[in-house]
């Protein structure tokens, strides 16, 4: 659905349904492996695979898009872009992790793992940007959100458990000005807030609870770049 209420503005209403087979994920398989000395051993194997069953993603996106040209000069070159995306995923069975408290002899779940989402699917997403377009001046500030999503369904180190990033956020902003209709000269900058990313797994016998795996400093990021046109 789309409603273009100015000449300059609309407001979008997307929803969607998908079905997926034979993506990929991460899985452990016990292969037999020989040497140049004929021994033979039995040893396993973590890698890629394609899934068996069948994975279904939902949801809808919500979308905003408009120039103020109503104001008066120089303003009326400003505009605002913003979107939320709302994606409900399943699908993946993490077979390959127990459950359950095998140590401990018992039955009861130590984490669930029978419903994960898809890999690299947050369910809360938006985006927010401050545009300003007017002669030879073009400029934008860009903040981007993505609520946790999950990593791989199953951690290379033990327990072996999903490992999913933590919600976050990256501002990034750029300004150009066109000097002719064959140059143009700018600035950008990435990740000014210098976010850092951080990552979880599940703690065995707590519940369902998820403690810090992995913090990476992504740095923030400048670049001065000339654009030509012939």
């Amino acid at each position: 659905l789309e409603w273009c209420f100015s000449r300059v503005g609309s407001l979008t209403l997307n929803a969607f349904y998908k079905s997926i087979d034979n993506f990929f994920y991460q899985s452990v398989r016990n292969e037999t492996i020989s040497n140049g000395s004929g021994e033979t051993r039995e040893v396993q194997v973590r890698g890629p695979e394609n899934f068996d069953g069948t994975g279904k993603i939902k949801g809808f996106e919500l979308a905003y898009n408009q120039f103020y040209d109503f104001l008066p000069e120089p303003w009326d070159g400003l505009g605002v872009q913003a979107s939320y995306t709302y994606i409900d995923s399943s699908g993946v069975n993490s077979s390959t992790v127990s459950p359950v408290d095998a140590e401990a002899g018992g039955s009861d779940p130590v984490v669930d793992l029978s419903d994960l989402p898809l890999e690299g699917l947050s369910e809360n997403n938006f985006n927010v940007a401050v545009i300003y377009e007017k002669g030879p001046i073009s400029t934008r500030l860009a903040y981007n959100w993505r609520d946790d999503y999950l990593v791989t369904a199953r951690d290379a180190i033990t327990p072996f458990y999903p490992i999913f990033q933590n919600a976050s956020g990256q501002l990034d902003a750029s300004f150009f000005y066109t000097v002719n209709e064959n140059f143009k000269i700018g600035v950008q900058g990435a990740n000014l807030l210098n976010e850092i990313t951080e990552t979880e797994s599940y703690i065995p016998n707590s519940n369902g609870l998820r403690g810090g795996r992995s913090w990476f400093q992504n740095d923030r990021r400048f670049t001065i770049s000339g654009r030509f046109n012939f």
